[in-house]
Order: structure tokens, then sequence, then C-alpha cells
């Protein structure tokens, strides 16, 4: 397994080394395409054409759009603020209602399993709030110097380079609405996904039905399940001849099963025995070994059975990325949106008082965010997501 890991990375560096060589060697700049270590970037006009083509459509729908942007950023950036400050004062206190906050690091503190999900939910976060920025900049005759798409590392994205000396000219509105276009945006992406995850059996017809039995996503290693030769993606149709169409039956099952019981389990496989075990956090209840999730059956043979299960996982993350990037985007802390957005407030009536309140809001939100962090991990250790 380390062999394997060690072999990916080489191959993974060699690769970005061969695109840095070609990319001098072809003066792949000229093109629009920039290499750096670890980092590649494609400028297109065609990206800016099209932003333009969207931005120049119902512009007064746009306007009013942004317009509701503002309203929705305030009340965001209202909400960031009581949030950290209350949660700082719970974690100290270490009531129930504390919250873990937790830095997204792969490999420490986001598994390699879960990092997928992560990625795609950051492109989605990334695309849509970049590509608000820009239409709502456009909107308003702000033009854009650059637009395209990014590869940083593993997280792809894209961006937008907007012409700061036309937004430092612009109205105070035009700037609020270009400010907080990207947050509100996410917010309304991330109702979009939400909707998906609650119809989550709505939307993946009609290539899925179900659910109609328990997808095994994980065999928890000296478990029952483990023992008896179960296998990640197995299917379960029934426990001891009674069916089982979801996670919360088997949970309900499983709740009047005593530890030690055996079970026949209804597999694709066949007929499999499972000798249960104590759950190690309370001995009384029967620990099947797996990590059940709900098994929805492809309409077409082609379809793998573990689609579904990905795009949930997928589903969840890009919610959960949308809504907390979106919100924590608006906190008055540079460089981010929060901070551009009371930045252009006070500025409109005194650059030297918004010069004094981005360094004073800055360091005092840097402080509870700082601290919101380290006592998360003094409480919590470090959270494994």
């Amino acid at each position: 397994m380390l062999i394997d890991t060690v072999f990916a990375v080489l191959i993974y560096v060699a690769a970005w080394a061969l695109l840095y060589v070609l990319s001098r060697m072809l003066d792949w700049e000229k093109k629009g395409i920039i290499v750096a270590p670890f980092f590649l970037m494609l400028k297109t006009s065609y990206l800016n054409q099209r932003l333009g083509f969207i931005s120049a459509k119902r512009e007064r729908i746009w306007r009013m759009i942004w317009n509701l942007g503002i309203v929705l950023a305030f009340g965001q950036m209202f909400f960031i603020i009581y949030f950290l400050t209350q949660n700082l004062v719970d974690l100290a206190y270490r009531t129930p209602q504390a919250a873990s906050m937790v830095l997204l690091l792969p490999g420490i503190t986001v598994s390699l399993e879960t990092l997928p999900y992560v990625i795609l939910a950051l492109a989605v976060v990334l695309l849509t709030h970049e590509f608000a920025h820009a239409i709502a900049s456009l909107t308003d005759a702000v033009p854009i110097k650059s637009a395209g798409l990014f590869l940083a590392f593993i997280v792809p994205g894209g961006f937008v380079e907007l012409d700061e000396e036309q937004v430092e000219r612009a109205s105070l509105l035009t700037k609020l609405r270009v400010f907080s276009a990207g947050s509100s945006t996410n917010i309304a992406a991330w109702l979009v996904v939400s909707l998906l995850i609650v119809n989550f059996t709505m939307s993946i017809s009609p290539l899925y039905q179900g659910p109609s039995g328990i997808l095994v996503s994980g065999v928890i290693d000296n478990g029952g399940a483990s023992e008896a030769g179960m296998k990640k993606w197995d299917v379960i149709y029934a426990v001891n001849d009674q069916p089982v169409r979801n996670a919360d039956e088997l949970g309900k099952m499983m709740s009047e099963i005593q530890p030690g019981k055996a079970l026949s389990l209804k597999t694709e496989r066949g007929n499999i025995s499972v000798l249960t075990k104590p759950h190690p956090q309370d001995p009384k209840r029967a620990l099947l070994g797996i990590y059940p999730f709900n098994y929805y059956a492809p309409n077409l043979s082609f379809l793998p059975k573990d689609l579904p299960y990905h795009l949930y996982w997928s589903e969840y993350w890009t919610s959960s990325l949308l809504v907390w990037v979106a919100i924590f985007n608006t906190l008055p802390l540079y460089p981010l949106d929060g901070d551009k957005i009371i930045y252009s407030l006070v500025s409109a009536r005194s650059k030297a008082a918004a010069k004094l309140v981005r360094i004073s809001a800055s360091g005092i939100f840097l402080i509870i965010v700082g601290l919101n962090l380290l006592i998360s991990f003094l409480n919590f250790g470090l959270t494994r997501l």
C-alpha cells in the first residue's frame, strides 16, 4: 500500500514537471496557458464572451437579483459574526451547543476517501462564486480583465480578474452588487443542491429505483461482517428472512437484537451468517460491523450499483461547502468579500476611516476565528472527516 502511494505521488510530480517543461519550451503563456509548480491556469477569451453574453440578457432582472444579493449578504454577515462569537463562548464553557471548527487539510482532517467529494464541492463553490462576481460586474458595465479555469494542486475551479480601477470608480451600489454576488449565488446554489438531497430518490430516477436493500459502503475491521467475509459494495436484502429496504429499517431491527446473536443475511452473493458483536460505546447494543447505505437498484444493467452512494456524498459535501463558504466569506476579514463590502460603505464617506475599520475588523475577527479553531482542537482533538 505504501509503495503504491509513493509510486502514485512520483507519477503525479513527474506529470507536473513535464507540463512545466513543455510550457516553457512551447511558450504556452502566449496562448493563455500558465503553468507553475502544481498550478495550471487557462485564460480564454471564449469564457469572457460567454459571461458578457449572459450578463447582457435581462439586465433589469440581473440587477434585481444582485440587489437582493446585497440584502442576503448583510444577513449572512450578521449571522457569521453572531455564530463565531457565540460559538467561542460555548467552546470556552464546553456547552453541548459548541460546534467544532476545523480546517480542511487533505490527509490530515480530510480522509483520502472523502477528498474526491470535497474537491468536486470546492470546484462548484469556486465556479459559481467567481462567475457570479463577473456577471454582476458586467451587468453594471464594469469590464473584467480576464476569466478562465485553473487547477491548483488537485483542486479545479474558475477565476475572474476584475478591473480593479473600474470597480474603484464605480458607484457604491455597483460595488455592493459585485462584492455580494459571489456569496449570494453560493447560497442560491446551496438551496438547489439541498433540494436534490432531500428528494434524493427522485433526483436519481429514472436511472435508479428504490431503496430496496442495504448497500455495504464499508466493513469494520474485526467486526462480525468482516469475519463472515462480507465485502464493500455487497447488497443485503433481508435479515433472518425479514426484508430490509433501507438503513432506517436495519437500525430499528438491530436495536432489538442482542450482542452475540447469529444473523442470516440474504445478499446478492447468497446467504451469509454473521455473528454480531457488542457495540464499543454501548455493550448492550449489537453491532453488525458495516457502514450501511440505502441500495438503489439500477434500471439499466451497465449502471454501477455504487453510483448513488457517490452522488449522495458529492451532493452532501457540495451543499455543506456552498453554505459555509458563502457565509464565512461575508466576514469582515481581509481579503474576504465581507471586508470589501464594509470597506466600500465606509470609504464612500472617508478613505482614512475605511482603512482604519479594515485593519481593526480584520484583527478582531482573525483572533475570533483563530480562537475558535484552537479551542475546538483542545476540546475535540483532531477531527477527521
